[in-house]
């Protein structure tokens, strides 16, 4: 009978053999070399099949020794959703598969402009090929039972029904978020209702986010209750509710901040306010020269702390004024940036309206407008972004690319011409470094102009990506380039109807 020792003794034995022919050994294999309890089983055996024999006999016992156990809780996971929508045909699945890893490494963004390509023309991704995680945001509603799948929530509610105070507490955040801001666009009382009666039960980070969705159709109608949040026990939660209050021009009727009023003084004093212009006179906001770099880093510190609204005061004239007058071309680009990530969070609409218009002027001068421009992009409504980018398209000044011009887009375009793209300047630089790129090596290697093709890939209409392909094999592109895999898909990626 074996005893414990013997057992342990027998198994290094068996391990021994193991590693021996993990590394290759063809030696002969010797009696004595097996667990003392397997030689009778080996006696009488011929030398040239001992080694098989053995193999065969450590592989049964490897398997009833080291047999899977289940883990001490098993979770019993629902069914993923039906979605009700066609898959992605299967001949075009490997290729999706391919763009998606490519976008994947960029952003999330451009992930969920992949998959509004793919509704557009009818379809929804194949789960084995992408699903979402927990953690994603932005992605098309039609993804919203998968997202609420790969969080393993149980919302007991079906994505048809409408959100309501009764069944607030049944949905997944996620989709109770995306119905809040359905309601929000359509019905924005009563969306102001819901949010008043329910948001103060949920947790910070949570009442955040909802709180977050007024900013659709965000009116006076909304004063009232954002006043009432200044005093939330998130201090995160009293700032949105601030600057929103800003944004509507309702700030004087917050409380006096002192300690604001005198640090927009101070900011007012390093700027010089003129008239300019014969005929009609135009306000300029002009940063005076300062003595040191001490004074420079003061006035940069102001201008992302102290709220617009209070400078606009200190200087005497109202929001939108100060919107108009400053002089992007006379600041630092740092200081620009600040003005500008400062206006997003605190200017009314019209005031917005006009600081786009003064970036757009300039534009010209160099790049460092079109990140302003993109910093501006969660206060414009998705027609006046769609006009901005087909202005800048057609902008023959602006240095603009098409990374750069994605951003401004909530989904691929669906007209644009092929006709009008390659009159543009950005078409022109791009197809300019491909030809270079061509002579020095052959083919496409640059990242920069693998991202650029990626982002036309997700931009274009179908037929106008087709051309711009074959404009692209003409100059010498090899048809399988991988810089034109999300080009290829967009081409060759017909909608549900057949076109």
């Amino acid at each position: 009978m074996l005893t414990p020792e013997k057992i342990q003794e027998e198994q290094l034995l068996v391990e021994r053999l193991q590693q021996r022919w993990m590394v290759g050994s063809d030696l002969p294999l010797e009696l004595d070399a097996l667990p003392e309890s397997w030689r009778p089983l080996f006696e009488g055996l011929e030398e040239e099949r001992l080694a098989s024999a053995a193999v065969a006999l450590l592989s049964q016992h490897q398997s009833a020794l080291y047999q899977p156990q289940a883990p001490a809780e098993l979770r019993e996971f629902p069914l993923l959703p039906e979605l009700n929508k066609p898959v992605l045909p299967y001949p075009m699945r490997a290729h999706f598969r391919r763009v998606t890893e490519s976008v994947q490494s960029r952003s999330m963004e451009q992930t969920g402009l992949l998959l509004k390509l793919l509704l557009q023309r009818g379809f929804i991704a194949h789960p084995a090929d992408w699903l979402p995680s927990s953690n994603d945001e932005g992605l098309p509603e039609v993804y919203l039972p998968w997202s609420q799948w790969a969080a393993n929530e149980r919302g007991s509610i079906d994505n048809t029904e409408v959100l309501t105070e009764e069944n607030w507490d049944d949905w997944y955040p996620a989709s109770r978020l995306a119905k809040l801001r359905e309601l929000r666009f359509s019905k924005p009382a009563a969306a102001l209702n819901l949010i008043q009666t329910c948001a103060g039960r949920e947790p910070a980070d949570k009442r955040l986010r909802i709180v977050r969705v007024l900013a659709i159709r965000l009116s006076e109608s909304d004063g009232e209750y954002l006043q009432s949040l200044l005093k939330d026990r998130s201090q995160k939660v009293a700032r949105l509710a601030n600057q929103y209050l800003s944004r509507l021009g309702l700030s004087s009727e917050l409380e006096s901040n002192t300690q604001e009023e005198s640090s927009a003084q101070e900011l007012a004093e390093f700027y010089e306010l003129k008239k300019v212009g014969l005929v009609k006179k135009q306000l300029q906001l002009l940063p005076r020269k300062l003595k040191s770099k001490k004074q420079q880093a003061i006035r940069s510190e102001f201008l992302q702390k102290v709220s617009l609204q209070s400078l606009a005061e200190a200087l005497g004239i109202t929001v939108t004024d100060l919107a108009g007058a400053w002089q992007l071309d006379k600041n630092r680009d740092y200081d620009n940036h600040s003005f500008v990530t400062n206006a997003v969070d605190t200017l009314p609409d019209k005031a917005i309206a006009l600081l786009v218009t003064n970036i757009e002027s300039y534009l010209d001068t160099g790049e460092a407008g079109m990140s302003l421009l993109h910093s501006l992009l969660p206060r414009l409504e998705q027609s006046r972004r769609a006009e901005l980018m087909f202005g800048l398209l057609r902008n023959k000044k602006a240095k603009v690319d098409f990374q750069g011009l994605l951003k401004f887009l909530p989904e691929p375009l669906t007209e644009l011409s092929w006709d009008d793209l390659k009159k543009t300047s950005p078409w022109k630089a791009l197809l300019k470094l491909v030809v270079e790129e061509l002579s020095e090596s052959g083919y496409l290697q640059s990242i920069y102009l693998q991202r650029e093709l990626t982002a036309l890939g997700l931009m274009l209409p179908r037929e106008t990506a087709r051309q711009l392909l074959e404009a692209l094999f003409e100059q010498g592109v090899l048809r399988a380039d991988p810089a034109t895999d999300c080009l290829r898909f967009n081409s060759e990626l017909a909608g549900v109807d057949g076109l």
